[in-house]
């Protein structure tokens, strides 16, 4: 539900389109949400079988700049416009989407948008029970492969787009906040590599073992649990691959 007056009024001032995952949106932006209900009914159709989890029962919002900054969200200043998020602040909880990716999601390319919402939607699916804290880049790396396996899925031109991307000048492990929006896109291309990379090695059942792995730690996951886990889901020579990498 909404709570404070700016989401009531935003809610007012919304339009619906029903569907898997049902949209809101800021008028004017009909075919820019049939569009994302496309994408988020992909992701609802393989993302239960990728994570080993059930559909968290979300829904989306695509918003205008002009209705952004009254847009759900954990924290009382909104989020930069352009960059996508989701939310537990409201229920459902809500995945919020600007009506254009800022700049920054790099590169500017077909698949930067869906894959963009299936990172978001990930998350939502991985969040939906309790998960320890991780390292940052395992965090990530959860999410950016499964886009990256819902992409294969749906047949699209995953390794084109993968080739378009400049290397990155760290590994994933090395990568750390604070740091530039160039960086940080940097990091998640980096990431999105090394999943596509993984499935296409190790195929997609290491995803689903990885986040019950994760839900079954007790405890935060400090760096060495995280390569311990990972290499645990990869299976057989996991450790030993992960080892070879250059980008790990």
């Amino acid at each position: 539900m909404m709570g404070t007056t700016p989401e009531r009024e935003l809610a007012r001032r919304l339009n619906s389109l029903p569907g898997a995952v049902p949209v809101l949106f800021s008028p004017g932006l009909l075919h820019p949400a049939q569009r994302l209900g496309g994408y988020l009914e992909a992701g609802e159709r393989h993302l239960p079988e990728l994570l080993g989890t059930e559909a968290p029962g979300l829904r989306a919002m695509l918003l205008s700049r002009g209705d952004w900054s009254a847009a759900p969200r954990e924290n009382a200043r909104p989020y930069p416009f352009g960059l996508p998020y989701f939310t537990r602040s409201v229920e459902p909880p809500t995945l919020v989407f600007p009506e254009r990716l800022a700049q920054a999601l790099a590169p500017e390319a077909p698949l930067t948008l869906p894959l963009t919402v299936w990172h978001e939607q990930a998350h939502a699916f991985f969040l939906r029970d309790e998960t320890p804290k991780t390292p940052l880049w395992l965090g990530e790396l959860v999410p950016q492969t499964a886009s990256a396996a819902v992409a294969r899925r749906e047949g699209l031109p995953l390794g084109e787009h993968l080739a378009s991307i400049e290397p990155a000048r760290f590994t994933v492990r090395e990568f750390g906040l604070p740091a530039s929006a160039e960086d940080q896109m940097s990091f998640q291309n980096l990431l999105l590599g090394l999943g596509a990379t993984m499935l296409g090695e190790f195929g997609e059942g290491f995803l689903g073992r990885l986040v019950g792995l994760l839900r079954r730690e007790p405890e935060p996951v400090d760096g060495r649990r995280a390569e311990r886990l990972l290499a645990e889901a990869l299976g057989e020579g996991g450790r030993e691959w992960l080892e070879a990498r250059e980008e790990f």
